[in-house]
């Protein structure tokens, strides 16, 4: 999927840079995934599930960058990696080729400075753009800012899975399925 990269203005008066990743962002983003994993509950991923060496996640990043129906955007404030946005093919039938899932992720400090709503406006127009007709996620029903920028951008829950999540404790967390056409 195609992007140029751009520069934003966000709340707090500093410039944000949206990028595609290259491979020697690998690390960086090794590092990020860990790091956010065990900021909140609210993503699936925890710092135990990222496993994988700089080498395979630049292969990863090669292969994202070269695939017409996946894109992965970085945002970078003052050369710090501040979040990540992904969209995919929800599934490769051709009956379900029309919908993608798209994903989002910041570092904590990052919230509430307006590039959650960028990066994942970034993400949705180019997902129209690549020719998906509905973008849909799972959040944490317990995730009210995620939540709220969801809506914020047209999304609507389309339905609630109980359980979806369990932490280590024994708790459970449910998703709540949400959706918005393109």
């Amino acid at each position: 999927m195609e992007y140029i990269s751009k520069t934003v203005l966000l709340k707090n008066g500093k410039t944000c840079l949206i990028r595609r990743p290259a491979e020697a962002d690998a690390e960086r983003l090794l590092r990020f995934q860990k790091e956010t994993g065990g900021e909140t509950p609210y993503l699936v991923m925890g710092p135990e599930d990222i496993d994988w060496t700089a080498e395979q996640q630049a292969k990863r990043i090669e292969r994202w960058n070269d695939s017409p129906g996946r894109l992965r955007l970085l945002a970078e404030v003052d050369g710090e990696l501040a979040g990540v946005a992904i969209v995919y093919a929800n599934n490769s039938q051709t009956r379900l080729r029309h919908r993608c899932c798209v994903d989002i992720t910041l570092y904590r400090k990052f919230w509430g400075l307006g590039m959650g709503t960028v990066l994942l406006g970034e993400i949705l127009t180019a997902a129209g753009t690549a020719g998906y007709e509905q973008a849909e996620l799972e959040v944490a029903a317990a995730n009210a800012p995620a939540i709220g920028l969801y809506r914020k951008l047209g999304f609507e829950v389309t339905g609630t899975l109980p359980r979806a999540m369990k932490y280590a404790d024994g708790t459970y967390a449910d998703f709540l399925f949400m959706a918005k056409p393109l």
